[in-house]
């Protein structure tokens, strides 16, 4: 009977533990260290996922509902419920927002991709950006202006916005939001630019410089960092490359950071993925990033299988919305942060 009365208070002292375990959240917000992720409308519908979201982060970003395909699907209409939701969630859990995205080459509805006159698509580029700032000014802590304007081998891409206005289309769209939301950081975004020392990288940075230099309204860069578990992460190179732009006075995002596997999936590639992840989290705080987000939470709803063939298991939770061990690891390194 004494045996099985200590067990008991075992068993009881655990759970009342486990109860007051802050979670991920809590001690994010602590240390004052924004950790966010990218989010579905249905995320903001579903009882688990919804509790995941309130739990671990303190920031968001909409995956795709603000990318023109679905924000903007013909000239005349605007698909507002889906960021009205989002916006809600967001200042009903005090979390804080990033926007994405006015200006891609990709997912852009029909109308968009049919431009062919410069002043029609000039007033496309400005209404748009007008019309979203306006109608959320002062609810964006910072939002993705244009997206992946650098091609991989270092020049301009040739989007539709660059086929009908021209290179002045990043200015542009810069200044027109600027004027509609003085408030909201303003943040041009790609992948493949993180390293200092590499085409795109230093390409993408001479294009900021000059921004910059022209006193175009650019408040902070955005490193998408997609990368792959089988390459660690060159500290070097993202460090040097961090500071160049904070010298140049800019803030620097981590804007949708996953870290994908090659399958089959290995106790050694879970490892790489590990030190991946808390590699970009130890540089996020040591030189102060300004928010480090995740593209997605769950391997339920991953992109990366459908867009990279073989890989998968990229996310810090299971395929059944459960925390994987590199998550434990990412939460005990948050709390560990001065």
């Amino acid at each position: 009977m004494k045996t099985q009365h200590w067990f008991m208070i075992l068993v009881s002292s655990f759970i009342l533990l486990s109860c007051f375990s802050p979670t991920m959240r809590k001690i994010a917000d602590t240390k004052q260290f924004l950790l966010g992720v990218a989010v579905r409308p249905s995320d903001l519908l579903d009882p688990k996922d919804t509790k995941l979201v309130q739990d671990n982060f303190n920031i968001l970003v909409p995956e795709n509902i603000m990318k023109l395909q679905y924000l903007r699907p013909t000239e005349t209409f605007w698909n507002w419920s889906d960021p009205d939701k989002l916006v809600q969630f967001a200042e009903a859990n005090n979390m804080k927002l990033r926007g994405h995205t006015f200006v891609w080459h990709n997912q852009n509805p029909p109308f968009i991709n049919n431009l062919s006159d410069k002043n029609k698509a000039i007033q496309i580029l400005q209404d748009t950006i007008t019309q979203v700032l306006t109608r959320y000014n002062g609810k964006f802590y910072e939002y993705d202006v244009c997206n992946e304007v650098i091609d991989d081998n270092g020049v301009l891409r040739n989007s539709i916005w660059m086929k009908t206005i021209g290179p002045e289309y990043i200015d542009m769209a810069f200044k027109t939001a600027r004027q509609a939301d003085p408030s909201v950081k303003l943040i041009l975004n790609d992948y493949n630019n993180d390293y200092a020392g590499t085409t795109k990288g230093d390409a993408f940075y001479k294009l900021v410089k000059d921004m910059v230099d022209r006193k175009i309204p650019i408040d902070g860069v955005g490193f998408q960092l997609h990368v792959m578990a089988e390459q660690p992460i060159n500290e070097q190179a993202l460090r040097a490359n961090i500071k160049r732009f904070r010298d140049l006075g800019l803030s620097v995002s981590f804007t949708e950071v996953d870290v994908r596997i090659k399958l089959p999936v290995t106790p050694e590639k879970e490892a790489a993925q590990q030190k991946v992840y808390l590699d970009l989290l130890r540089i996020a705080r040591e030189e102060q990033v300004s928010c480090f987000m995740l593209w997605g939470y769950t391997d339920a709803y991953s992109w990366i299988p459908g867009t990279f063939a073989g890989y998968g298991s990229a996310h810090p939770f299971d395929a059944k919305k459960n925390p994987k061990p590199v998550f434990s690891e990412m939460k005990k390194l948050v709390t560990s942060f001065k």
